[in-house]
């Protein structure tokens, strides 16, 4: 990815960011950062020898990873919050009857825009809240350590989201959620292979958030 490209996305994701902030007061802005386990989902593809003109069947088999985040949100209304966040997630892998070299690491950024839902607090004091969303981006991928380093030029991506916070005070929360995230097809490549794939992991996130 060139560093052109990295500047006018994360510039495009900071300017969706700069939109919401300009939509509303401050009074409902909240910080957040998150982590845990992602876990890709193991997919088959054709790889494509490019030097040698020829494919075969292979695909990849992950080990579970990590994924690490941030967001800055709005809360609309006691029940509504809209986001943006950055993720970063990295999974080892192995590449499916490969000779040689075939163990390597997948890397993926996700910059995406997220829509929350809360239902009704739980608990005696009302400190437990239940949510649902989902979110809209983009997001790419890089395979790397097997002797050669592929990526992929950012995509449309997409994930589900379910959780539950807790107030640890007014401002302060922490929360646990998971997630299905996923990215269309892409080509990831470098000028001696190539293959197209999706990539699709459910994640387990722990995290805290500080309500302004």
């Amino acid at each position: 990815m060139s560093i052109k490209h990295r500047i006018v996305v994360t510039g495009g994701a900071l300017a969706a960011v700069a939109l919401m902030a300009g939509a509303a007061s401050a009074q409902g802005y909240y910080l957040k950062g998150f982590g845990g386990w992602t876990i890709p989902q193991d997919d088959n593809f054709q790889l494509n020898d490019k030097t040698n003109d020829v494919s075969g069947s292979s695909g990849f088999d992950f080990d579970t990873g990590y994924a690490l985040g941030a967001a800055v949100g709005y809360e609309y209304s006691p029940t509504l919050a809209i986001e943006g966040e950055y993720v970063y997630r990295n999974a080892d892998a192995r590449f499916r009857d490969v000779a040689g070299d075939d163990k390597g690491t997948t890397e993926s950024n996700a910059w995406m825009v997220n829509a929350l839902y809360k239902f009704q607090p739980l608990g005696a004091t009302g400190a437990f809240h239940p949510y649902a969303g989902a979110g809209i981006g983009i997001a790419d991928q890089k395979v790397k350590d097997v002797g050669q380093t592929l990526d992929a030029d950012y995509d449309f991506a997409w994930q589900l989201i379910g959780g539950v916070s807790y107030d640890v005070s007014p401002q302060f929360q922490i929360f646990g959620e998971t997630r299905y995230f996923t990215i269309n097809d892409q080509t990831v490549e470098n000028s001696d292979f190539s293959f197209k794939s999706g990539y699709d992991t459910v994640d387990v996130l722990f995290g805290a958030s500080y309500h302004f």
